[in-house]
């Protein structure tokens, strides 16, 4: 910063010098960022951690500390007035001063990711509290999926969001460029995001929605296969010992590495220490049980931060469809994962209602999965048997219209594949991967077809044959 950082809050960032002493905002001499402003973070009346901003937009925070929401001791104060969700603590400053005094701001912005949700989880029954609550993130392509995160995670709270006069990136532009009037009409103009039962709008005016996303690989077998969009639903099927979950593992191990997001697993019959194993294998080529200590610590790290596992528990619990939106959302807006494999369909206990035939019921379900995949923002993968086939010869890979119960496996989900053991005339095993449901070729840039794979049973891992 050229000019004293205070000073450079006022008079570039038009922000009161009342309301910067006020929220005991200074500046200070840091050790890695020289002439800095310091945002403290104060919890119950007392300052917990620092954030510091030096030239330039360099930013640092107080070691070993995590942050919740700055401002945070707002939501227990006012409790008749809305609560104002910004992503950065000048935006916070801005709104603040527009007059909405409730406003915090997320400690360390928000990504494309989606993944920064801790403080925004810590601070759930205080923002359900709320009369409603406004997202007021940032213009650009991270921010687009901020306010639907926020809707999801406070599920039946009114939730709005602000739009910014075009050339605004954020609430803090707003003020500078067109006054603490126009910060507050937009806060009052704010839209619910999902109002009850729904709404209309042209294509000038769409409610917030992420960019359309393709999780995939740089693997040849994913790449030229599988597209696993957000917000959509795929299923995958085999005959039984094909190896559909051994390939949906390396799939999602490859996927997570590649796109940086977090898969859910709901294997029911893969026990927790073989799929550990498995992700062991490909990362280090060696089962867990060999690798040292550090080499253990060291990979399980790895893994909390790619996977979370879901685990069933044999009390009087149902795991039904119902039971299934819970972990499925749990998983999506608590722990953030952006890909969901239920592995496999016909481990949960499907009870239609009475008079209800299970082609419908498996209709309605799979309807129910995929608009929860949309509003989540997730895609959720789907692993289901086939019907039973001739096994007195080979058998032939099934496809989607061969799973057992209903042809909604086949018209449902955006994509659909099978993994298949096949044998070349010498006898020599290998393994075809078929794509045989393509929803939007020109999105994912793939189409239906089908390639054949070695198996390495040692590393775990897939080679395509036709390279």
């Amino acid at each position: 910063m050229a000019v004293d950082p205070m000073t450079w809050l006022t008079t570039s960032r038009n922000l009161d010098a009342d309301l910067l002493e006020f929220m005991g905002i200074k500046r200070v001499e840091h050790g890695k960022l020289g002439t800095a402003l310091a945002f403290p973070y104060i919890r119950d009346g007392k300052p917990y951690a620092d954030k510091f901003r030096g030239k330039d937009k360099t930013w640092s925070s107080t070691s070993g500390v995590t942050r919740g929401l700055y401002n945070s001791d707002v939501l227990s104060q006012m409790p008749a007035l809305p609560v104002v969700i910004t992503e950065g603590e000048i935006d916070c400053l801005s709104v603040m001063q527009a007059g909405f005094e409730r406003a915090v701001s997320l400690p360390d912005g928000w990504t494309e990711q989606g993944n920064k949700t801790e403080a925004l989880v810590e601070s759930q029954a205080a923002l359900m509290a709320a009369p409603f609550v406004i997202v007021a993130g940032d213009n650009d392509a991270a921010g687009e999926s901020l306010p639907r995160t926020v809707a999801n995670l406070l599920d039946g709270q009114d939730v709005r969001y602000a739009e910014w006069p075009e050339g605004c990136k954020d609430a803090n532009d707003v003020l500078c460029k067109l006054g603490e009037g126009e910060v507050a009409a937009c806060l009052n103009r704010a839209s619910r995001i999902d109002p009850p039962g729904g709404f209309i709008t042209g294509f000038s005016n769409l409610p917030p929605l992420s960019r359309r996303r393709v999780l995939s690989a740089p693997h040849p077998l994913v790449r030229n296969r599988l597209a696993f969009e957000l917000g959509a639903m795929s299923v995958g099927t085999g005959t039984p010992g094909a190896g559909k979950s051994t390939f949906s593992t390396w799939v999602w191990d490859a996927v997570t590495r590649h796109e940086r997001v977090r898969v859910g697993l709901l294997s029911f019959e893969t026990h927790p220490h073989r799929t550990r194993d498995h992700l062991s294998r490909l990362a280090t080529g060696r089962p867990f049980d060999l690798l040292s200590r550090d080499e253990r610590e060291s990979l399980l790290a790895d893994l909390d931060t790619r996977f979370r596992l879901v685990h069933r528990t044999y009390d009087k619990t149902l795991h039904t469809i119902g039971w299934l939106e819970k972990m499925v959302r749990t998983l999506a807006v608590r722990d953030g994962c952006k890909l969901i494999c239920i592995d496999p369909w016909n481990e949960l206990e499907h009870l239609p209602e009475p008079g209800e035939s299970l082609t419908n019921y498996i209709n309605f379900a799979l309807q129910q999965i995929r608009q929860w995949a949309e509003k989540l923002e997730v895609h959720i993968c789907v692993i289901a048997h086939p019907k039973k086939m001739d096994f007195g010869r080979e058998p032939r890979a099934p496809m989607g219209y061969d799973i057992a119960d209903s042809a909604a496996f086949f018209n449902k989900p955006s994509l659909g594949f099978t993994v298949h053991s096949a044998k070349t005339e010498a006898g020599t095993p290998f393994v075809e991967i078929y794509t045989w449901k393509v929803r939007d070729a020109q999105l994912y840039e793939i189409n239906k077809g089908r390639s054949e794979a070695s198996f390495d049973e040692q590393t775990m891992g897939y080679e395509d044959l036709e390279i």
